[in-house]
């Protein structure tokens, strides 16, 4: 018995000694702390996301050292780090820089631009759920794809709900990102501040929430991907609709940051409203 508790102690130290956990804070430039800023761990569905006080912990037990880090907050650069590098640091403060995206005022001329909408829309067929109780769920990301060649700005975001039920308040969290290699790419996101949209039950009509982002000048000339997912503190269930068995359409869905994945066959109820140079 004593040769067994021994043996047992044994193992919780030499697991203690070798459980490795990156801690800090997540800065701006002028040392404030950036809230919803998400660390992933390249190829690794894990990961953890800031607070109001930016503090973050992430488990890289077992992790290969030689994977990169990432953080990313919108407004902000993208910050990578090699894991075994950052192991060795004393100070484990990430520092943001803010993203410059330089965009000329453009007014929008309806003898020039028409309103379009591209996307998927269908408030009937459940397609994909958050659900507070299933973790994998709560931090799942969306992202359709809009093929485009033209010149466009973008004006409304809309989502189609189809059943929900939930605690006080959901906040959803969007992104516009340009392409690279056929899916979303964090380093070029077009939006210049945080787009979150905060709603009760109450807000859901017709099925449906829409985000005006007409004076965020978000303008592009090229394919691009509409990002949603629902924040950390989500309590409850909510389906988005879609359609299934869409052959010709496309899920693109990721856990925090990890590596974005492609499902073929259908293709979750997001859309957006924008002008379009004609």
């Amino acid at each position: 018995m004593k040769k067994f508790k021994l043996t047992l102690l044994f193992i919780i130290i030499t697991v203690a000694l070798h459980a490795q956990t990156l801690s800090g804070r997540i800065l701006d430039d002028n040392g404030s702390p950036i809230a919803d800023a998400r660390m992933s761990i390249e190829t690794e569905a894990i990961g953890d996301s800031t607070a109001s006080d930016g503090n973050y912990t992430i488990d890289v037990t077992g992790i290969d050292k030689s994977k990169t880090l990432k953080v990313t907050a919108e407004e902000y650069e993208v910050f990578k780090v090699n894991i075994a590098d950052f192991l060795q640091s004393q100070d484990r403060t990430i520092i943001l820089k803010k993203r410059a995206i330089h965009l000329e005022p453009v007014i929008v001329n309806p003898k020039k631009y028409t309103l379009k909408n591209y996307g998927t829309s269908n408030s009937k067929k459940r397609y994909c759920e958050y659900n507070s109780n299933e973790p994998n769920e709560s931090f799942r990301e969306y992202a359709i794809r809009i093929e485009n060649k033209k010149k466009l700005k973008i004006k409304n975001i809309n989502i189609n709900i189809v059943d929900f039920e939930f605690d006080t308040t959901a906040t959803f969290i969007f992104d516009i990102q340009n392409a690279k290699n056929g899916f979303p790419d964090d380093a070029q996101s077009l939006v210049t501040e945080p787009l979150q949209l905060t709603i009760t039950e109450n807000d859901i009509k017709d099925k449906k929430i829409s985000l005006n982002v007409a004076d965020k000048n978000i303008w592009t000339d090229k394919e691009f991907f509409v990002l949603v997912r629902i924040a950390e503190d989500f309590k409850g269930r909510l389906n988005i609709g879609g359609n299934i068995y869409a052959f010709s359409k496309d899920t693109y869905y990721r856990n925090y940051y990890g590596q974005w994945k492609k499902y073929s066959a259908g293709e979750p109820s997001i859309n957006v409203d924008v002008w379009v140079e004609k």
